[in-house]
């Protein structure tokens, strides 16, 4: 009986902490981890209220919200036909352009004037903010710059600190239209790039000239919204269009073009710290960094249409000074406030003291984070950083480890070494010439002494056995590739079995590297195994090679057999073999200055194995080199077949199981009935 209170009161406590969480937050809270999963963290920012009525009318189909750098809400009532500003408390100032709006859309405020655009009247109203009046209207341009027949129907609008506007127009594929303040039409930004399907550039590069002309032309997506950050940098996102772009003032993308984020985004805002924010169509927020690492993601769709902090149809968000965010929901008709927690206002300073470079000023705050949360990342990595500047190293080390910062765990670990070396060096370089000294003292006496000579003969025992001297066979063949080969050919140098051995020592080196490298070097995930995968691209790629480079030998009247071409393709893998290892083992010691050292250690490797493969094909067939370029380049496009015919196999025995599958219980439903 106690063991059941005990257990009824601990589920009593467990019900009464989900129901407080609930009713603090209807939504989950999660955080992107360095290696791109996504965790659950504490919230936010949590629903502080919703505004639906100003200046005596509820709102109707409202269509965008701004806050300006007075902290004033103005919101683009589309229904009533009128832009509102208000408090950020919801309460109306003033009402503009009731009269003159037929679609009123995108606003945009600064320096006490408001931008509202009309896709109806085709037109960007411009207003004073203090008096209300309709101080200016930029229209079609009309110029051949802008192109006479384009459409000027403008959906967002964003301006600079001169007063240039930047305007997004309905189905025009040419990018962002830049004017001037008075309206003279500047040029076009920031457009998108056209993507192509996979089968769309296979047509591209098979079809006739006329062919392509009948092909429907491929034009690149308009961005969704746009924003401005402090320095005059333009964020766009584009629905459809996974991520979002910032603009330079050329008008090239400077964010990571790999960033991740929503398909369906539809508007962006850009906070105090450059912290951005985006928001889809159903209510999902994501606010990423400056530099792209996702701080929160949070939010949902409403589905019984009543629950604060959950959404409907978002169609556009902002942020005030003070980082709360006004999310506007279309269906519902209303705006909904969030408030900043006292976790993310600290995970905020912490961030803002990080991207000016104040490092150790930082490590309280991030300290702090992490005492609530231990497993956000973007905490160690600020932490780390703050070490480092502190001259913590080794402290500095194990927090970029934790956070995946490979830059700063870089750093710290340079700083480490070289104390290690200013420590070491000396002792070091005598311990290499005493191994040196040593090396020749016992090899001039195992030439005169008798016990070093029975140890020397051992090892020349060893190494005379059959394998072991078909094993070392393979340093032989980047010194005189053609002799080894013939060696192969013609005097049985080396065995099926030792052949066999090397191609397991390939495959075993690749996957230890892969998985077990340094840090700084390692790229996969920790913890992310796939060795069915990697067998399967290694074993898998040596047997596709065989097997179509022997078919297009024995086409080409070559001279070559399997058993050999299988024996001789493992070693011409010898420099992999040889010196993998070597970059394994340097890619503990090395940072990322001396990281040149390992690629070229790689290159060196790859290069070597496909000379030696081309030397093989033309040995072991006694082709010259213009038949040996020409069976190497029908074997690649053999490969090529036989892939794409083992992936149209698969795809229909797939489907050929599901119908098998489908009749089967069909059948079996029958019986039963």
């Amino acid at each position: 009986m106690r063991l059941l209170h005990k257990l009824l009161t601990v589920l009593c406590v467990l019900a009464l902490s989900v129901t407080a969480f609930a009713a603090e937050a209807p939504y989950f809270t999660m955080t992107e981890l360095y290696d791109g999963r996504y965790a659950y963290t504490q919230s936010g920012y949590l629903p502080d209220g919703t505004f639906r009525d100003f200046g005596g009318d509820s709102l109707k189909r409202p269509a965008d919200v701004f806050v300006d750098e007075l902290d004033r809400l103005f919101i683009s009532d589309e229904g009533n036909d009128r832009v509102v500003m208000a408090t950020l408390d919801g309460e109306t100032i003033r009402v503009f352009g009731e009269d003159d709006f037929k679609s009123v859309g995108g606003i945009y405020v600064r320096e006490g004037k408001l931008y509202a655009t009309d896709v109806k009247k085709k037109a960007v109203f411009v207003y004073d903010t203090e008096t209300g009046e309709n101080v200016f209207t930029l229209e079609h341009p009309g110029t051949p710059l802008y192109g006479v027949n384009a459409k000027f129907e403008p959906l967002k609008v964003s301006v600079d600190s001169a007063g240039n506007i930047y305007v997004i127009s309905k189905g025009n594929t040419n990018g962002i239209a830049q004017f001037s303040k008075d309206g003279t039409f500047l040029g076009y930004f920031g457009a998108n790039d056209t993507v192509l399907s996979l089968s769309e550039k296979i047509k591209r590069l098979t079809y006739t000239e006329e062919q392509l002309t009948q092909l429907k032309r491929v034009i690149p997506a308009t961005p969704t919204s746009l924003d401005m950050d402090a320095r005059g940098l333009i964020y766009t996102v584009t629905t459809g269009i996974q991520g979002m772009k910032r603009l330079n003032m050329a008008g090239r993308n400077i964010m990571d073009p790999t960033l991740r984020g929503f398909e369906n985004a539809i508007d962006i805002a850009v906070g105090a710290q450059e912290n951005i924010f985006v928001i889809n169509e159903i209510g999902y927020i994501m606010e990423y960094t400056r530099d792209g690492r996702v701080l929160f993601y949070f939010g949902g769709q409403d589905q019984d249409r009543t629950r604060t902090g959950l959404f409907v149809n978002t169609v556009a968000i902002d942020v005030d000074s003070y980082g709360r965010l006004y999310v506007l929901d279309r269906d519902k008709a209303l705006v909904q406030r969030f408030e900043v927690t006292d976790y993310a206002n600290l995970v905020h300073e912490a961030l803002s003291l990080y991207q000016d470079g104040r490092y150790a000023e930082s490590r309280e705050p991030w300290e702090k984070v992490l005492t609530l949360n231990s497993m956000f990342d973007y905490a160690q990595m600020g932490l780390g950083r703050a070490y480092y500047k502190l001259e913590m190293y080794d402290e500095a080390l194990k927090a970029s480890r934790l956070g995946g910062d490979k830059e700063g765990y870089s750093d710290a670990y340079w700083e480490i070494r070289n104390m290690w070396l200013q420590g070491y060096i000396i002792p070091a370089i005598g311990v290499f010439i005493a191994l040196a000294i040593l090396r020749a003292v016992l090899k001039k006496l195992s030439r005169s002494v008798q016990p070093f000579m029975a140890v020397r003969g051992f090892f020349e025992k060893i190494g005379n056995i059959k394998i072991i001297r078909q094993l070392r066979f393979i340093t032989y063949f980047p010194k005189n590739p053609a002799d080894a080969f013939y060696g192969v050919k013609h005097e049985g140098r080396v065995s099926v079995f030792s052949s066999t051995l090397l191609y397991f020592a390939t495959i075993v080196i690749y996957i230890v590297n892969k998985y077990y490298c340094g840090f700084l070097f390692k790229t996969v995930q920790d913890g992310q195994f796939e060795v069915g995968m990697d067998l399967m691209l290694v074993g898998g790629g040596i047997a596709l090679f065989l097997i179509a480079c022997n078919l297009i030998c024995s086409i080409r009247d070559g001279e070559g057999t399997f058993k050999q071409m299988y024996c001789a393709t493992a070693y011409a893998l010898g420099p992999y073999i040889l010196l993998k290892p070597v970059s394994f083992v340097l890619s503990f010691v090395l940072t990322y200055n001396e990281a040149f050292i390992i690629t070229l250690i790689d290159v060196i490797a790859i290069a070597l194995c496909l000379m030696l493969i081309v030397m093989m094909v033309k040995t072991l067939q006694n082709y010259n080199f213009r038949e040996t370029f020409a069976s190497l380049l029908l074997t690649l496009f053999t490969m090529l077949m036989i892939v794409i015919a083992m992936v149209i196999a698969a795809a229909l025995i797939a489907q050929l199981w599901e119908f098998i599958t489908a009749v089967w219980k069909e059948a079996r439903f029958y019986n039963e009935k």
